[in-house]
């Protein structure tokens, strides 16, 4: 059990790219991924979301990780902010909202952001960053953003590495070829640009800008960082690593078995060569036996990863928290929520 003083920060934000057809799960339609990002903070926070009150599923009716973050989070004593960078819906729940926050284009068509907010989002999560690691020894860093994969892929490959070649899905069937025609057309934007920020600012989101903002101002304050997520933390990596505020000494990538076991992804290459041999860490959940067939079906590829869940686990267990314990707590919680008509029964 190892003693720390840990603050959790989970950062919300939509990208239009999720609208294509084919490229996310997360939610029951394209359209319905909008709304995710509102509804998976707003669950996490108060129990139920309020915008919609509903908990936020795949079209097959799988739960959000955002279960399994909730769930776990009631176990250990960890404060937590939730961060709006740029959701669609704004939040119902108790949260900072980044000045310059607002969600992201569809990057097959257009600049993802306004020029210049890449730099306003990565300068604001830079302060809150230093603000939240005050008193804190490790900063966790969660996200939610549906589309999320795609996009990391094209601001990874901008920035020199193989994003479609690493990234992971939500689903068991990686859309890795729409995923690759997304890029390439974002990124016959970008030629003859050098600036990685402006970069982001042409094929990014707000989320994973933003984390990579945190993640320098919590390190500029002698705090640990703990990018909680699957393979959209090659985005965040590759942000750092580009501006020189990568330190792979105090950075550490803390995933699902999930994440770690995809196939038609690469989260051990993310943390060797994107993030200069950051540390990686995974959780040790397996959902075999889940009385629910919905968290039984992770097993079978389906979500995976989400809202800081991998990381949360970790860090719980490094808390001295069991993973027997804790996925009792998340059939606990899933039994919950359909008790409460919150979740699909399967």
């Amino acid at each position: 059990m190892v003693q720390l003083r840990p603050i959790a920060v989970y950062v919300g934000g939509s990208t239009l790219t999720s609208l294509r057809p084919g490229v996310s799960i997360a939610g029951p339609s394209p359209e319905g991924t909008l709304y995710t990002p509102t509804l998976d903070l707003e669950y996490l926070a108060l129990g139920m979301p309020r915008t919609l009150n509903i908990v936020p599923v795949s079209p097959e009716g799988l739960p959000t990780p955002a279960v399994l973050t909730r769930a776990v989070l009631q176990l250990v004593d960890v404060p937590y902010l939730i961060v709006d960078a740029g959701t669609y819906y704004g939040i119902k729940a108790p949260h900072v909202k980044l000045p310059s926050a607002r969600p992201g284009n569809d990057i097959a068509e257009q600049d993802a952001l306004p020029p210049g907010t890449a730099a306003a989002l990565f300068s604001e999560g830079e302060s809150l960053g230093a603000m939240v690691a005050r008193g804190h020894d490790l900063v966790l860093i969660g996200e939610s953003i549906p589309g999320g994969t795609t996009v990391a892929a094209a601001v990874m490959t901008a920035l020199g590495f193989d994003g479609v070649g690493l990234v992971s899905s939500a689903s068991p069937d990686n859309p890795k070829e729409i995923k690759r025609q997304i890029v390439l057309r974002a990124l016959s934007r970008a030629k003859g640009v050098s600036d990685p920020l402006r970069l982001v600012d042409i094929v990014g989101d707000p989320v994973h800008v933003a984390m990579a903002g945190i993640a320098s101002g919590a390190l500029s304050r002698g705090a640990q960082v703990m990018l909680a997520g699957g393979t959209q933390m090659g985005a965040v990596l590759s942000i750092m690593r580009s501006l020189g505020r990568l330190d792979p000494s105090r950075v550490t990538v803390a995933t699902t078995r999930w994440i770690a076991e995809d196939r038609s992804a690469d989260i051990r290459a993310i943390a060797k060569d994107v993030g200069l041999g950051v540390r990686l860490l995974v959780a040790d959940l397996d959902f075999s036996d889940s009385p629910y067939r919905g968290l039984a079906m992770y097993e079978k590829g389906f979500v995976k990863e989400g809202v800081g869940a991998g990381g949360t686990a970790v860090l719980a267990n490094m808390m001295g928290v069991s993973y027997d314990v804790m996925k009792r707590a998340i059939y606990e919680e899933y039994g919950r929520l359909l008790s409460l008509g919150g979740a699909k029964p399967l």
